[in-house]
């Protein structure tokens, strides 16, 4: 593992970069269940918690009919951004997601259901099933030594 050294205004020496191929990236989203999906509702960009896995190189998640619903109905272009950092050892990492959110048919939901550990950690049902479809997956892990 080769890591990029940043030495500038606002950084200190020994801070490093390290740039991750998707499929490392991949691997670290799938180690968390948290992430954060950012939509465009009435025109303005909006971040939610939502709790995911992964099938494939894809995000789904359940949601309901309410406000992120409505932004990602009218707009389906999102982020989805994941990370774990350390304070104890001044590292992290951050992966973003960028792609289409798409509703999932009922017939793949119900295929999905029985094999899917997934359900809403928020108050309500998450009828909806929403698929992130990927078109660019970026990655970076941060670290001081």
């Amino acid at each position: 593992m080769s890591h990029d050294v940043v030495d500038g205004i606002g950084t200190r020496t020994g801070t490093w970069v390290e740039l991750l191929e998707p499929e490392s990236c991949w691997d670290l989203i799938s180690s968390v269940e948290v992430g954060r999906l950012g939509v465009l509702v009435d025109s303005a960009p909006e971040v939610y918690p939502v709790n995911f896995v992964v099938v494939g190189e894809t995000v789904l998640f359940r949601t309901d009919g309410g406000t992120k619903h409505r932004g990602l109905d009218r707009s389906p272009s999102v982020c989805f951004e994941v990370d774990a950092i350390s304070d104890v050892n001044q590292t992290g990492w951050s992966v973003m997601i960028k792609g289409r959110a798409v509703e999932v048919t009922d017939a793949e939901r119900a295929a999905l259901a029985d094999d899917l550990d997934l359900h809403p950690w928020s108050v309500g049902t998450g009828t909806h099933w929403i698929r992130i479809v990927p078109r660019e997956v970026t990655g970076r892990r941060i670290g001081y030594r």
